[in-house]
């Protein structure tokens, strides 16, 4: 099964079939920036809602419109810093919406003034260090040489290798592996027939079909025949989902 993953990998990987791959958050150590492929921010601001709501209302113009990029669904970038061993983040910038040109400026002040922020965040960070070699052009799918991985608990460091591109694949899938066994894996999969059903309903409906012509409908009636096998599931989600919490040894 292992193998049979990490082969369809790499054919989305070459194929470039997906849509547009996600600006990353940044990461400090030892006073070099690198690119973060995992997001602590997320959990934070899942756990604190009036912060979340305060980014997004900064994100907001008064006609209540949000540049929102489709390079950054997010709508921020969140930049962190390695400091005594404790992860903390230290800055946090959005599109100015009364730019005309949208550069970003940093809203941290607005939300946190002068405190230092520790996010309490437990899992794995994820580094790219060395060449970009290729990606899948979806999410956070990047391929480079070589990574350095950090082991996060309540955002004190616990253990961090760096790691070849061979190294870090075998560390993705025994943390899919390890995610296959959760909770919110199985909703994962749940929410993805239930969305594949409604697309099918939507798609196959007389209002959507009323112009199309018989091969054309018989065509969408065959993409629609059989459900989505759960190994096409598991690669877009292995593609896709932040499963960095998912801590497993490398």
């Amino acid at each position: 099964m292992k193998f049979r993953l990490l082969i369809i990998i790499f054919s989305f990987s070459l194929s470039r079939v997906f849509a547009t791959e996600q600006e990353p958050d940044k990461i400090i150590i030892d006073k070099i920036e690198y690119d973060l492929l995992s997001r602590p921010l997320d959990y934070f601001l899942a756990k604190n809602q009036i912060i979340s709501e305060k980014l997004y209302n900064l994100g907001t113009s008064k006609d209540g419109a949000r540049e929102i990029s489709t390079g950054n669904y997010r709508g921020y970038i969140a930049t962190f810093k390695i400091e005594h061993q404790l992860l903390k983040l230290i800055d946090i910038k959005i599109p100015n919406i009364e730019s005309e040109n949208r550069e970003n400026i940093s809203v941290y002040k607005q939300l946190f003034g002068n405190k230092d922020i520790i996010l309490n965040y437990s899992g794995i960070l994820i580094i790219p260090t060395e060449e970009f070699l290729d990606s899948a052009n979806f999410g956070y799918s990047y391929l480079y040489s070589k990574y350095k991985l950090i082991t996060i608990n309540n955002s004190e460091v616990i253990k961090e290798k760096n790691v070849s591109k061979d190294e870090y694949l075998k560390f993705k899938i025994n943390q899919f592996t390890e995610y296959k066994n959760t909770n919110q894996y199985k909703t994962e999969v749940r929410e993805y027939f239930e969305n594949w059903k409604d697309d099918k309903k939507i798609e196959l409906s007389r209002s959507n079909t009323k112009d199309l012509t018989k091969h054309e409908i018989l065509e969408l009636k065959k993409q629609y025949k059989d459900p989505p096998k759960i190994e096409m599931i598991d690669n877009f989600l292995f593609l896709t989902k932040n499963i960095d919490f998912v801590i497993v040894e490398y």
